[in-house]
């Protein structure tokens, strides 16, 4: 068998599907982790199922945070994703949008005032999501390969909306190279399951098991784009004050039960009446059974609510400092630095595929 460079594969692939280098910016050209949970707020699967689940709903009241947690998350993990749409290619007559993406997850860990970094907590890498639909398998792996001598993977997946607009083809490109960033995350997560974490982001969306119900682990989302309260119910989040947060409620999804609440990390001041509302959320597993008493269920909530209010990020210059925490700050900067560069790395491909 003659062997073909990665330079000779690439190129063949852009001859034979007449690829055309693009240079327009994609979706998520920035941090990825506050969009993929405003996306997520939107998912109508996901639904209040029990609002009296600690206290009934016509009695609901604020609930000043105190006290010291048993369990307070000290492994705090966040990704990133950059992309740039990198290239067009023609299948069928259909044009084909490729998308090129540096994604990365992080965790980092509290020992003491320090953060430290573990062994084996950084997952960074640069893929090309492609959309496969009509290629021949014998192409996609002579792709696939060339890339490889680059240090890019390739991950692709077929569409029933390969019809569709083009803006449509891309953002699922884009949804698929997302997935690999929760992919990363999900695996950080899970490698330590005994560990108190804390997840930037939706919590059920790195929860694929049945034995991953169980970890210690919090969510916290900081775009609250979807109420799961009531209209009666809504005005009430605007009253909490800071270090507050609402009686516990239970959000029912496709991949899990979970506990949730509100709280406001920080104070509203002259800002908007929703400025510094957050939501978290543990699996009703985890904590029913690290906590059968009742009352020390509600008292864990509220220890680590004011646990996580002590670790806020108080930097006034920081664009989303009312919604932040420190830790979750420190991982982000230190995953943008460790990132691939993506402009570069868009230079690379073009220069490999010729166009």
């Amino acid at each position: 068998m003659t062997h073909v460079s990665g330079k000779d594969a690439l190129r063949s692939i852009a001859q034979t599907y007449q690829a055309r280098a693009v240079h327009d910016v994609s979706f998520g050209a920035v941090p990825i982790a506050e969009k993929s949970s405003s996306d997520d707020e939107e998912d109508p699967k996901a639904r209040a199922r029990q609002l009296s689940y600690e206290v009934p709903a016509s009695e609901w009241r604020s609930i000043p945070c105190h006290g010291e947690p048993l369990y307070p998350p000290y492994r705090f993990i966040d990704g990133s994703l950059f992309s740039r749409t990198v290239a067009m290619f023609r299948v069928n007559g259909r044009r084909h949008p490729a998308l090129l993406a540096c994604v990365g997850a992080l965790a980092l860990q509290l020992e003491g005032r320090r953060l430290v970094r573990p062994p084996k907590s950084l997952h960074v890498e640069t893929v090309l999501s492609l959309l496969s639909n009509g290629m021949k398998d014998s192409d996609l792996a002579l792709l696939a390969n060339g890339l490889q001598a680059l240090n890019i993977r390739l991950v692709t997946t077929e569409t029933t909306e390969i019809g569709a607009d083009f803006e449509m083809l891309r953002k699922r490109c884009w949804d698929l190279a997302k997935q690999q960033m929760e992919d990363a995350e999900r695996k950080l997560l899970l490698d330590q399951p005994r560990v108190p974490a804390l997840v930037d982001g939706l919590l059920e969306r790195r929860l694929t098991t049945v034995e991953s119900h169980g970890i210690p682990a919090i969510g916290m989302v900081k775009r609250q784009m979807r109420h799961y309260l009531p209209p009666a119910h809504v005005g009430f989040l605007y009253n909490l004050q800071a270090c507050e947060r609402t009686p516990a409620f239970i959000v029912e999804t496709a991949q899990a039960s979970l506990v949730s609440w509100y709280m406001r990390l920080s104070s509203v001041e002259t800002h908007s009446p929703n400025y510094g509302l957050i939501r978290l959320a543990a699996t009703q597993e985890h904590l029913e059974r690290r906590f059968p008493r009742r009352a020390d269920r509600w008292a864990e909530i509220s220890a680590i609510s004011r646990w996580l209010y002590t670790l806020r990020h108080r930097e006034g210059s920081y664009s989303r400092v009312g919604i932040s925490l420190e830790p979750i700050v420190r991982v982000e900067d230190e995953l943008h630095a460790l990132l691939p560069n993506i402009d570069q790395q868009v230079v690379r491909v073009h220069r490999a595929l010729g166009l």
